[in-house]
């Protein structure tokens, strides 16, 4: 059976000041509930605890045994308390973030960075995968939640929008279709095209979102496994590929690569935090969702682009 540690607290109150009176006063109780706390103690333990004489109460020999054990229980009782006061105020403690590789590269720096300034004191943790590997890792409880870059499935899963992005066609400076207006839907069919690997979170927005307005192939000649390889390899003229305008920002202002249009397709996509339901979710990650997730589904942290 388990000891209330209230009665323990009681008791080393009487243990320290050495009257049942005086400690009733400080507790706001009555002399006779508190000598009820005490005699609660002496029958779970079979023991007398304190010798009631005119100059008030003394510990007995069992009474002292329990006051030093007592008092190392509640220390860490205290202990517990101090921690969780400090976790639900994140003035320590972790949080562990996963995020598919568009999100984790161009922008989980603004949203880590913003949790930072405001909880400075807790250690912070980024794995970055493509979205099926994230999705698994949360789902084995590598960490509690993560930033995607395409809708997901699975039931066990609270996905919440967070941010919009827009994909566009990259091409090199050199390619014939730099001079020309939007390309139709059988030019891009038909023209040599790099994709990211399956998984990719970016790979599959892509190829549902083609097929939902009229395209529903690709001439795939090569699959890489970023975007950094791609957009080296359609610099290079090795074809031709569509990746998130945040991804490609820095190359098209440096015209490293240009932008092209396809006739009546416009390609727009959610990234969103997902979690596991009913999964227990620390005071960080509480405070993390919070500051992502917001009524009009955009946190206003990443900069707009020019």
């Amino acid at each position: 059976m388990s000891v209330d540690l209230t009665k323990l607290r009681t008791f080393c109150s009487i243990a320290r000041k050495g009257n049942f009176s005086a400690v009733a006063e400080d507790l706001f109780m009555s002399q006779s509930a508190v000598s009820q706390q005490i005699q609660a103690l002496e029958r779970r333990y079979g023991v007398v605890l304190f010798d009631r004489g005119s100059k008030g109460a003394t510990l007995t020999d069992p009474g002292r045994i329990l006051f030093e054990k007592a008092q190392k229980i509640l220390e860490i009782e205290d202990e517990i308390n101090h921690e969780f006061d400090d976790l639900r105020g994140l003035k320590g403690g972790e949080l562990h973030v996963g995020a598919s590789t568009t999100v984790g590269n161009y922008l989980m720096p603004f949203y880590l960075g913003e949790f930072k300034k405001l909880y400075p004191e807790v250690r912070v943790s980024l794995i970055v995968e493509n979205t099926r590997i994230i999705e698994d890792q949360l789902l084995a409880g590598l960490f509690p939640l993560a930033v995607v870059e395409h809708d997901v499935q699975n039931p066990s899963l609270v996905r919440d929008p967070i941010e919009k992005d827009e994909l566009v066609l990259i091409i090199s400076p050199s390619h014939r279709w730099a001079e020309q207006g939007p390309v139709s839907k059988e030019e891009l069919m038909q023209e040599p095209f790099i994709t990211r690997e399956l998984g990719s979170g970016t790979r599959e927005v892509i190829e549902e979102a083609l097929a939902r307005q009229g395209i529903p192939k690709l001439n795939v000649v090569m699959e890489l496994g970023n975007s950094s390889a791609i957009k080296t390899a359609v610099a290079a003229g090795l074809g031709v590929s569509i990746l998130s305008r945040r991804a490609v920002h820095a190359q098209l202002e440096g015209r490293i690569l240009k932008q092209a249009t396809i006739k009546d397709v416009t390609l727009k996509r959610d990234f969103y935090l997902i979690t596991v339901a009913e999964r227990y979710n620390s005071p960080a990650s509480v405070k993390f969702r919070e500051l992502l997730v917001t009524v009009d589904g955009s946190t206003g942290l990443v900069p707009e682009l020019a």
